[in-house]
């Protein structure tokens, strides 16, 4: 009996060890966070909770975490509920994840998704005509640019922003800032001669016959448009990543590793709750940095912010 009982006790003793092993396991992968509150916009979505919840559940098993989920109205309230630390994770636009950042200092991204199975960029973009000879910028000095409205995050606030970066200053390389109704607007009136350029946005994959795969120039194509092969892509901006996964700043390192992980392979191994945070973006996720979304980080620093002031708009 004694050695039964010696036994037991170094069964239990055993166990208590094990399960010790795994909860410090575990608190160096949370460190001691005890649940994971998630931030989702839903806009005018009534069903928002129930379409989520298979990613919120994927969430938790990629976490080993309890996953919490707050509603937000607007991508506006996300902004302010990651910078305020309201939510711990948030996906966010790329313009969204740019605001947050200059709020707080204190968001960092995890992924973004992609339309198809190319890589999970897009482009701004300027378009002239093809003319007998390559358009450069320097060519387009003195003409006219048609751009989008003062929000546009492709048409008017990233191009603007980064052009800058490279040199150019549009209020003064250009001799006026048009604003059209829509892209596609802009392209005819490139066509038509009523602006020397327009600014527009791509995907830049695919075939280029075709306009790529997404874009405004897709859409003309697409639409039918005439002369579409005299347009000319004379400049674009860096690559911008369609989505911002993001998580507050000072999480774990460890769990961060964690959930960037599961979510890159939760397309294939979940494809359901992939599709019910990100229903269109089906290509899956890729990693990303801070600095991947560095074309429109700069729309909201100093040197490049002041170019963005309202338009003088033509009667």
């Amino acid at each position: 009996m004694a050695l039964l009982e010696r036994c037991a006790r170094f069964t239990f003793l055993s166990f208590l060890f094990a399960v010790s092993a795994w909860t410090a396991a575990a608190q160096e992968v949370t460190g001691g966070l005890d649940r994971l509150r998630l931030g989702v916009v839903v806009a005018a979505d009534d069903g928002a909770r129930e379409r989520v919840e298979p990613f919120r559940l994927a969430l938790e098993e990629i976490a080993d975490l309890p996953v919490d989920l707050f509603l937000l109205e607007t991508m506006g309230d996300a902004v302010e509920a990651i910078a305020a630390g309201r939510v711990d994770y948030v996906r966010l636009s790329p313009s969204a994840y740019a605001a947050a950042h200059h709020l707080c200092g204190c968001v960092e991204p995890l992924v973004t998704a992609g339309p198809d199975d190319f890589p999970a960029r897009f482009y701004a973009i300027l378009v002239s005509k093809r003319g007998p000879e390559k358009t450069t910028l320097e060519g387009l000095r003195g003409t006219r640019l048609a751009v989008g409205g003062e929000q546009s995050v492709t048409g008017y606030r990233v191009p603007l922003a980064n052009l800058a970066a490279d040199g150019i200053n549009a209020r003064l390389h250009f001799s006026t800032l048009v604003e059209v109704q829509d892209p596609l607007e802009g392209l005819r009136a490139v066509l038509d001669g009523r602006v020397g350029a327009t600014l527009a946005w791509s995907t830049l994959a695919g075939e280029a016959r075709n306009g790529y795969t997404a874009g405004t120039l897709n859409d003309y194509y697409v639409a039918g448009g005439k002369a579409f092969q005299d347009l000319e892509i004379i400049w674009r901006s860096p690559p911008i990543p369609y989505s911002a996964h993001t998580l507050q700043k000072d999480l774990p390192d460890a769990l961060k590793r964690r959930l960037r992980a599961g979510l890159v392979d939760l397309r294939r191994e979940a494809p359901a709750a992939y599709l019910a945070i990100e229903p269109d973006l089906p290509g899956g996720f890729e990693p990303v940095v801070h600095a991947d979304y560095r074309p429109v980080l700069r729309t909201f620093e100093g040197q490049y912010a002041g170019l963005l002031d309202p338009l003088n708009r033509e009667p």
